[in-house]
């Protein structure tokens, strides 16, 4: 007989220095704090039983996130409001808990779910950029039938159409960018290649230090947040 276990997402936001931690000591991180906190988490079977634990979409090193999700799977019953307190305090600074969420069981896992994200994109300390010159470079983006760029794969780079993956994009009265894109693990477009991109519209080159990027929302089927599809 199969075992049924609790669902819970969790939403956190990741910024400070600890938008330099990758994925993986991420992962180290919510385990500590999972095991400090005395949440009932299951494991999973075998020789090297681990945590049920996973995240919704790694996000890039050095970039900001107001939407993070995990989703726990508990040995017993656990109100969302007690999930965040629990681990409230048992994190470090630069991750902020925001909610909590009870999966239904017809809910699909947030890895498998996402198929979109928003992004901000600010680059407050580039010279010779105005509000104007970016409007420009996006509406003559969205002019091109197509924007091809060398896109990494698995088997190397490979010359692809992204425009297609580019949901939505507009400039911010301050000058910043606001981009939905695909994301997931089907297809997935990086905001900084977009950025590159945008820039080189503009006849700019793109360095790492000149941008900053945060993700606003992740998406699922039917353009919903990603949120609503745990009910």
């Amino acid at each position: 007989m199969n075992k049924t276990y609790e669902r819970l997402w969790l939403r956190f936001a990741k910024g400070g220095k600890m938008r330099y931690i990758g994925h993986l000591d991420m992962m180290k991180i919510f385990q500590a704090a999972i095991r400090r906190a005395g949440v009932p988490i299951a494991y999973s079977m075998g020789f090297n039983p681990h945590q049920r634990l996973s995240f919704a979409l790694p996000l890039p090193l050095g970039m900001d996130s107001l939407c993070e999700y995990a989703e726990l799977l508990l040995e017993s019953v656990m109100l969302p409001e007690d999930l965040v307190k629990a681990l409230d305090g048992h994190l470090p600074d630069g991750v902020r808990l925001l909610a909590a969420y009870a999966a239904s069981e017809k809910a699909p896992r947030p890895a498998a779910a996402v198929e979109a994200a928003d992004y901000r994109l600010v680059f407050p300390k580039m010279e010779g950029v105005s509000s104007d010159g970016v409007a420009s470079a996006i509406a003559a983006l969205r002019s091109q039938p197509e924007i091809m760029v060398l896109k990494k794969t698995k088997r190397g780079e490979k010359e692809t159409d992204i425009k297609p993956d580019i949901f939505y994009i507009s400039c911010e009265q301050a000058g910043g960018v606001l981009m939905r894109l695909s994301a997931g693990s089907s297809r997935n477009l990086s905001p900084q290649l977009v950025a590159q991109v945008l820039f080189q519209q503009m006849g700019v080159t793109l360095q790492a230090h000149d941008a900053a990027f945060t993700r606003l929302e992740l998406y699922g089927h039917g353009g919903k947040p990603l949120h609503e599809l745990a009910l």
